[in-house]
């Protein structure tokens, strides 16, 4: 279990606060807080892990969004953690009203702790980006290992689920925008980091800002694709190779003036397309 005693978990759990049994918000918040609704969340969150992740056993017919995130399968999760022990009464002092667990089993999943965690994982093959011997395989690696972290984690697909609430939902809004805080800090470092050990220097009018926004969202556009897909020509497991791998080395090519010719990334398109345009083969008039 995540060690976060110090959070304030009244924030992100608005379902609790708005009906849990309690009359006073002070009231609602400590109970937001107590050791057994975290344990309650936690077996949420180990649930979710265990349905969104492709494996044997899932039930075809288990459709229904969270279905399976019921009182009684969070209860006998809390359960087999061993830990502490739930029960219908007090579950139920806390979420009168299942919606409102789901709400809040979301916001808890996808919250700031959960996520560096999963940012974590990648820390290595970020760090070869700037120190790598062979600059390529780096590029190649770290889009490997985002992917396939991506891939084999839940917090990614919970992540598509409050996405498409976001917009009527402003505490899901607000974890999503931590979410991207946390990812947006490590990986542009990695980047300002890459590209002063390595000597690189942006095209006029681009910044890392829009370099690290570019390539989060080519990944996760393949991420998606790769949910939904055969992993086909988006990724190379014995090679270690992908197309994320792909764009970041095209991105690298583009937009960093490696040639010192000064143009901005408009300039070039023009030029190299003027200089392959039609005619371009044609001998000069004579």
């Amino acid at each position: 279990m995540t060690d976060a005693l110090d959070e304030d978990l009244s924030e992100i759990l608005p379902g609790l606060m708005s009906a849990a049994r309690r009359k006073t918000d002070a009231g609602r918040r400590q109970l937001a807080n107590d050791e057994l609704t975290r344990e309650y969340l936690e077996a949420a969150r180990r649930l979710i892990d265990d349905r969104l992740l492709p494996g044997e056993g899932t039930d075809p017919e288990d459709r229904p969004l969270f279905r399976w995130l019921s009182q009684r399968a969070v209860i006998d999760e809390v359960a087999r953690g061993g830990r502490l022990r739930g029960s219908e009464g007090t579950f139920r002092d806390r979420w009168p009203y299942q919606p409102d667990f789901i709400r809040d089993a979301l916001a808890y999943s996808l919250r700031g702790a959960n996520w560096q965690e999963f940012v974590d994982r990648t820390a290595e093959s970020r760090a070869r980006l700037a120190d790598g011997e062979d600059v390529v395989r780096a590029v190649h690696d770290a889009a490997y290992d985002d992917l396939t972290v991506s891939l084999r984690s839940s917090i990614n697909r919970t992540w598509l689920i409050g996405a498409a609430v976001a917009s009527r939902d402003e505490v899901t809004r607000s974890t999503l925008r931590e979410m991207y805080r946390i990812s947006t800090n490590a990986w542009q470092d990695a980047y300002e980091k890459a590209a002063a050990a390595r000597g690189l220097r942006l095209r006029p009018g681009l910044t890392m800002a829009d370099l690290n926004y570019i390539m989060t969202a080519v990944s996760e556009g393949i991420q998606v694709r790769l949910m939904v897909e055969d992993d086909g020509p988006a990724i190379d497991h014995e090679r270690r190779t992908s197309l994320l791998g792909v764009a970041a080395l095209a991105i690298i090519v583009a937009c960093f003036d490696h040639l010192g010719d000064g143009l901005s990334l408009e300039d070039l398109v023009r030029t190299a397309i003027g200089a392959a345009g039609p005619g371009a083969d044609q001998p000069p008039p004579g």
